[in-house]
């Protein structure tokens, strides 16, 4: 006997006259949107009350309007989940021996200031440890740093009485020298759900429509370490973007180790089995340096061309220059690969795989990696969504 059919309206009736809520009115009941005085309820269930839920919960709630995001609770769950896990709701954490940790690098990156060539012919030990004076020198401030923000000062600092002694401060505000002097900061993602900076960059320079000067450089950051700036930046890197993920989990990877790297991971993957070689599945298709793809080959652009796709070199290339954005999927290079995968393998072409990333950075006291860090905030995530 043919089951009963009806269509959506009179489905919909059915329901109602049943007492049962219809499939898409049960998802709103699942995922309602939320008032700011809901959102601040949720809020004081999470956030200790010495760290000002109501404050926290305000800026979340404005960010999500200021972003153009819907604030449903599976929202405001995934930011609160991500600040939990990144500051403790923090809007300027302390990093416990962050100077300490950050002296080396410090060095290193002291080598790629233009000028320090022609203002320490000792090196970058001899300068920190005598400028600008020996008894207050830029290593001493730099080991007493506690914060993020300190750290970022001494280097602003450092990096302003370079070119006043040895250059001049007037081109520091050129766009190509300030952000080759930003791009050597050690401190490269920010304050409470630790925005990378080059992105908040990208984004106000998009937003501005123009290349940005090193003060206005310096005044995002200031602005990254308010609480109600971080929660803005990082609420649009986190979801202001959409990447047709069945899970929070791949977003919440992909807030540490780039956007779609969890669906470019399951590229590789596909790439890898295909043609039998080890690749590394950390969501960069390409090599980039500071931010810009590079001319060189990487190992994953090489193994797609050895599959011989029936598509030349140059096409291959624009294909994979799309890796940050949604329509990567929809190109020839990724449909020949997962179509292959599937004729090959049997099996269904993932869409998404977390990526393989070891993280390395001086504020971390312990290994951490992106599977563990994506696993952490989604476990944060699933309790905040249990809550009344």
């Amino acid at each position: 006997m043919g089951g009963l059919r009806l269509r959506h309206g009179v489905m919909a009736v059915a329901l109602w006259l049943a007492g049962m809520p219809s499939p898409a009115a049960a998802h709103e009941m699942r995922d309602p949107v939320l008032s700011r005085a809901d959102t601040q309820r949720l809020a004081h269930r999470i956030i200790a009350k010495r760290k000002d839920p109501d404050g926290w919960a305000r800026d979340i709630w404005h960010a999500l309007e200021m972003n153009g995001i819907a604030q449903k609770k599976s929202n405001i769950c995934a930011v609160m989940a991500v600040i939990e896990q990144e500051s403790t709701f923090t809007a300027n954490p302390e990093v416990k021996g962050l100077g300490k940790m950050a002296e080396g690098e410090i060095m290193a990156k002291l080598e790629e200031v233009p000028v320090l060539s022609g203002a320490a012919s000792h090196g970058a030990r001899w300068f920190l440890e005598n400028k600008p004076s020996p008894e207050k020198s830029y290593l001493k401030l730099i080991r007493a740093a506690r914060t993020e923000r300190d750290l970022d000062l001494v280097f602003r600092n450092l990096a302003f009485y370079l070119f006043k002694e040895y250059a001049s401060t007037r081109i520091l505000n050129t766009p190509p020298v300030a952000r080759r002097v930003d791009r050597i900061n050690p401190v490269s993602t920010i304050g409470s759900m630790q925005v990378s900076i080059a992105y908040a960059l990208a984004e106000t320079e998009r937003r501005e429509d123009r290349s940005l000067a090193l003060e206005r450089v310096w005044q995002l950051r200031d602005h990254l370490y308010t609480r109600a700036g971080g929660v803005d930046f990082g609420t649009r890197m986190l979801l202001g973007y959409y990447a047709g993920y069945d899970t929070r989990l791949h977003v919440f990877a992909d807030f540490n180790a780039g956007r779609y790297a969890s669906r470019n991971a399951a590229f590789q993957h596909m790439v890898s089995v295909l043609g039998r070689t080890k690749l590394a599945l950390d969501g960069d298709l390409l090599l980039y340096d500071t931010g810009i793809p590079s001319g060189k080959d990487s190992g994953t652009e090489k193994a797609v061309r050895a599959l011989k796709l029936g598509l030349d070199d140059r096409q291959i290339r624009g294909d994979l220059l799309q890796e940050k954005h949604y329509r990567f999927r929809k190109t020839e290079t990724y449909r020949r690969v997962a179509a292959r995968y599937e004729k090959t393998t049997g099996k269904a072409a993932p869409y998404a795989m977390i990526p393989q990333i070891k993280l390395d950075s001086p504020k971390l006291s312990k290994t951490m990696t992106t599977e563990r860090f994506a696993r952490a905030v989604m476990a944060r995530y699933e309790r905040c969504l249990k809550l009344k």
